[in-house]
C-alpha cells in the first residue's frame, strides 16, 4: 500500500482492519505466554485444603484396576492414593471419607477439576452437606490445580522408574513409590510430609543396612521424652514450614510473572476459545485454532471466566484466560 497510497494513519487504520479478519482470527497461533500473574495455592495448616485428580488409565493390573484416585494436602504435601477399576461420584465419597475425613478430619476445601466424577452428584451434593467448598481448576489448564499434578507425575514417574520395561505388575510398585514421596523433603518448605504429618521422621529401610546412630542409641526410655518433645514442637516446625514455602511461593511467583503478558476480559467482551481445549471444532491440519463466539459473563481472581454463547446460554465450567482469544469486530 506505500507504493500508491497515503493517509495520515494510514498503518493504524490497516492493523485494526486486519484485526477484524474473521478467518486471520481463527487461524492465529495460540500464544505461549501466560496472560494473567501466578496466584499460588496455600494452605494455612495441614489437612485443610486437598488437590484431588484421577490418573489412567494405566494396563489393566489385579482386579482390572487401571485407575489412581489421588489427594494431596496442600501443606504437608503428604499424598493419599486409591487404585480403581473404573471411577464414580460414589468411589469419590467413598475415598474423601475413608482416606481423608477418617484419618485427617474433615477437609475445608477440595480442589479439583471440572470431571463428571467431582463437579456432579452425588459428590457435588455430598460437598454442600458437610459444608466441603470445592475449587474447581479451568479446563485444560491444569497449573491451576498443580500440587496434584506435580504429584501424579511423581507416582507416574515413579512408577516407570521402578518397572523398567515391564508394565503388568506396576499396582505392586505403588506402595514404594508413596512411601517415597512421603519421606522425600519438598523444595517447597524443606520438610518431608512425613514429619509434618507425625512430628519425626521415618526409619528408612536403608537404616537397617547401613545403621545410623538414632538406630544404634536408641533407648526405649530416651526414646519415649525425644517423641513427647517432638510433638511438642510440632506445631512450631509446621510454622516454619508454612514461612519457607510462602518465601518460595514468593520466588516462584517473581520469576512467572516476569513472563505474564496481561490481557484481561471484562463482563460483554467477545472471545474466541482454543480449540484445543474445548475439541469442538475439526483439529485435522487445516482446522481452526479458536472457535466460537462466546461472551465474557463473570471475571475470577487468578484469570478464569464464566462464558455464554451469543444467545445468552451459560457455559458449563470455568475457562482460564490462556484458553480465550479477544474477537474483534
Amino acid at each position: 500500500m506505500n507504493l500508491g497510497y497515503f493517509w495520515p494513519s494510514m498503518h493504524r487504520d490497516t492493523v485494526e482492519q486486519l484485526k477484524k479478519c474473521d478467518a486471520c482470527q481463527i487461524h492465529s497461533p495460540i500464544p505461549k505466554s501466560p496472560k494473567h500473574d501466578l496466584v499460588p495455592i496455600t494452605s494455612a495448616w495441614p489437612f485443610h485444603k486437598w488437590g484431588m485428580d484421577i490418573v489412567g488409565p494405566f494396563p489393566p493390573s489385579k482386579g482390572g484396576v487401571k485407575f489412581l484416585l489421588v489427594a494431596i494436602d496442600y501443606f504437608s504435601k503428604w499424598p493419599e492414593v486409591k487404585p480403581l477399576a473404573k471411577i464414580t461420584g460414589k468411589q469419590v465419597i467413598d475415598f474423601v471419607w475413608e482416606n481423608i475425613i477418617c484419618r485427617y478430619g474433615l477437609p475445608g476445601v477440595i480442589v479439583t477439576d471440572n470431571g463428571k466424577q467431582f463437579a456432579e452428584k452425588p459428590f457435588s451434593l455430598w460437598c454442600k452437606e458437610y459444608r466441603i467448598n470445592q475449587i474447581f481448576s479451568s479446563v485444560a489448564y491444569p497449573q491451576s490445580n498443580g500440587q496434584v499434578e506435580r504429584t501424579n507425575r511423581s507416582i507416574v514417574e515413579g512408577i516407570k522408574t521402578r518397572l523398567g520395561r515391564y508394565e503388568s505388575n506396576w499396582l505392586e510398585e505403588l506402595p514404594s513409590v508413596l512411601w517415597a514421596i512421603r519421606t522425600t523433603e519438598k523444595a517447597s518448605h524443606k520438610k518431608t510430609p512425613y514429619s509434618l504429618v507425625f512430628g519425626s521422621e521415618a526409619v528408612i529401610p536403608a537404616e537397617i543396612g547401613v545403621v545410623t546412630q538414632r538406630i544404634v542409641n536408641m533407648d526405649p526410655e530416651v526414646n519415649k521424652q525425644e517423641t513427647m518433645l517432638n510433638l511438642q514442637l510440632l506445631e512450631e516446625a509446621r510454622d516454619q514450614a508454612a514461612i519457607q514455602e510462602a518465601k518460595y511461593k514468593q520466588k516462584m511467583e517473581a520469576y512467572y510473572n516476569k513472563k505474564v503478558k496481561n490481557e484481561r476480559f471484562r463482563p460483554g467482551d467477545l472471545v474466541l476459545r482454543n480449540n484445543e481445549a474445548s475439541k469442538k471444532e475439526n483439529q485435522g491440519k487445516l482446522g481452526p485454532k479458536w472457535e466460537g463466539l462466546y461472551t465474557i459473563l463473570e471475571a475470577h481472581k487468578g484469570g478464569s471466566y464464566k462464558l455464554g454463547d451469543l444467545e445468552g446460554k451459560r457455559l458449563p465450567r470455568h475457562w482460564n484466560g490462556k484458553t480465550l482469544r479477544k474477537f474483534y469486530v
